[in-house]
């Protein structure tokens, strides 16, 4: 029974059926050849003993016709069919970077070996799954090269090829219990692969970490110790494929020497042409590659097997941010956003409970509280990142859930401490706003946003390149360029999620101008630790433990001496005690 990845692999395959054809035609020419080239031999050294020099000129120019002919087909054959095996690894690749874009955040959040595994099954099991492909020709091709030698080994001598066939099932035996141990040592090589790959990603993503607290033997340990355990399962891989050839080739010598024995004997009693003696060692031995690159192509399958298992895991995930078929485009002339009993679980640990806020259009609402209280979930909730586990988001009557995705989010910008920039030019990465607009746009929110001047500065302005996340620019610079962004995007709602705490003041100062001229106008979620960047904020929403405990302006709550007022003491004494 073919499990149900190697029928998807197939399905992904004939979709370049026409270029399969073609592999198909050529592999019968290869076949063919091969077995007249055979064939032929008999035809040579009966017309060489018979001193027949017209049968052996007609001979000789039929196999140099036949090589030319295979050498044709093998070129077109394996040309195609390695084409074919990039075709669908890109189209792997393809549907793997697609579904990466559309799961939501909690898949990311829950899977064990992070982005760097996720990358790890992008790169290393695809090519796994290419090189496998190029083994489907020979699946083939083999099989219709191995029969037609088999054939005219039965046409030769029936009874010596019938007792020869016995030995078969010992080589199919010994494949059965190869195939066990590879596919137990594949799995368990690829899976620690994925975890090099991620302490790879790890290191370099934290490079300044790493150095800063000397971790460096500490990231080399952890490496050698993986690289240690992946080398472990290739070497068990390698020495069970390596181990089945010597056995494979001790059973054929074997056979091929009792072959030997039974032809000098056949021969010398005149039953049998010296013809017949080589044309049949000929294709005996002849029948020992499609063996062998069935052996091989067998062993390529178990791995390719685990391999698309485990990218038909991501492919196949239902971890996607549910869309509604009959979605509604973002309502214009909308009146609030609706928080109601909204409630969310990460895994079995519940971070907001039944929250119920309104958010009129226009007003700047402020969400302050302890690390953990709740505040990111709640906004996170706005560009459907996550969808609550219980309760709605509305925008007026409509739930966001019924809201086109692409729309939603369309009308919704997002300013964040940790400023993601593309390792592309400071134009590209302002244009990423919204990139259906034209760019003319662009200097004007780089000025609104207090950025044209740093960009003026550079070396080459607009096109200077912000290197790997932005790390050419100081913090201050890439925040601004991310306000240019949000500002060239237009959208009506605005989320500033702690967008100046990890800035010196200097930085702050320059960085609070931009965000001033982004929020008019908007409808604004701010997060901010440093209380006094809110105080003007129309009402501020306090978050304990995952419910709200306070809403009011700031002149309102401190007058309660509750929550809020406790939290403003603590910043403010902390900001004396850095000053």
């Amino acid at each position: 029974m073919i499990p149900i990845e190697i029928k998807k692999i197939l399905r992904e395959l004939f979709v370049y059926k026409n270029k399969l054809i073609l592999v198909g035609i050529m592999g019968l020419i290869m076949a063919a050849s091969e077995t007249k080239y055979v064939m032929s031999l008999k035809d040579l050294v009966e017309g060489m003993e018979n001193r027949n020099q017209a049968a052996v000129n007609q001979t000789i120019l039929l196999i140099l016709v036949l090589a030319i002919l295979k050498g044709i087909a093998r070129y077109v054959h394996l040309y195609e069919m390695n084409y074919v095996g990039e075709l669908v690894a890109q189209n792997f690749r393809k549907k793997l970077q697609s579904k990466f874009m559309n799961l939501n955040l909690s898949f990311y959040n829950n899977f064990s070996t992070g982005s760097g595994g996720l990358i790890s099954r992008m790169l290393n099991d695809i090519v796994i799954i290419q090189h496998g492909l190029r083994m489907f020709a020979d699946l083939f091709r083999e099989p219709i090269v191995m029969v037609s030698l088999i054939a005219w080994l039965f046409y030769l001598d029936w009874k010596l090829t019938l007792s020869i066939i016995i030995v078969l099932p010992l080589v199919l035996l010994l494949l059965r219990q190869m195939s066990q141990g590879i596919k137990k040592y594949s799995l368990g090589g690829q899976e620690e692969l994925e975890r090099i790959t991620s302490t790879i990603k790890e290191s370099l993503d934290g490079v300044r970490i790493i150095q800063s607290f000397n971790l460096e033997s500490e990231m080399e340990n952890r490496f050698k110790a993986q690289s240690s355990q992946f080398l472990d399962y290739r070497r068990r891989i390698h020495r069970l494929v390596e181990a089945s050839g010597p056995l494979t080739e001790f059973i054929m010598t074997l056979v091929i020497l009792g072959i030997v024995y039974y032809m000098t004997q056949v021969v010398g009693q005149e039953k049998a042409t010296y013809g017949v003696f080589i044309s049949y060692g000929v294709a005996l031995l002849a029948l020992s590659s499609p063996v062998k690159k069935l052996q091989e192509s067998y062993v390529r399958i178990q791995e390719v097997y685990v391999a698309s298992k485990r990218a038909f895991q991501i492919i196949d995930s239902t971890h996607e941010v549910p869309q509604s078929p009959s979605s509604k485009p973002f309502p214009k002339d909308w009146k609030e956003i609706i928080f109601d009993r909204v409630s969310l679980f990460y895994g079995t640990n519940q971070v907001l409970k039944n929250v119920s806020l309104k958010i009129g259009r226009g007003e700047v609402v402020a969400l302050v509280g302890a690390s953990g209280s709740g505040k990111s979930s709640l906004v996170n909730l706005l560009e459907r990142f996550y969808d609550p586990s219980s309760g709605s988001v509305r925008i007026d009557h409509l739930p966001l859930n019924d809201i086109d995705l692409k729309d939603l989010r369309k009308n919704v910008a997002l300013v964040s401490q940790d400023v993601f920039l593309f390792s592309d030019t400071i134009e590209r990465n302002i244009w990423a706003g919204d990139f259906s607009k034209s760019p003319d746009r662009l200097m004007a929110a780089a000025s609104s946003a207090n950025a044209h001047d740093f960009i003026l500065r550079t070396e080459r302005g607009y096109q200077q390149e912000v290197g790997d996340r932005g790390g050419l620019l100081s913090g201050g610079e890439k925040q601004r360029v991310s306000i240019a962004r949000a500002l060239f995007k237009d959208s009506p709602i605005l989320i500033l999620d702690e967008a100046t705490s990890a800035l010196d003041t200097v930085s702050e100062i320059e960085v609070q101008k931009g965000l001033d001229t982004l929020m008019k106008g908007r409808t604004c979620l701010v997060i901010a630790h440093r209380l006094s960047t809110i105080q003007k904020a129309d009402r501020i929403v306090v978050l304990r433990d995952g419910e709200i405990v306070e809403q009011g302006s700031h002149h309102d709550l401190i007058a309660k001496h509750g929550e809020y007022a406790r939290l403003y003491v603590t910043t403010q004494s902390h900001s004396f005690s850095e000053k």
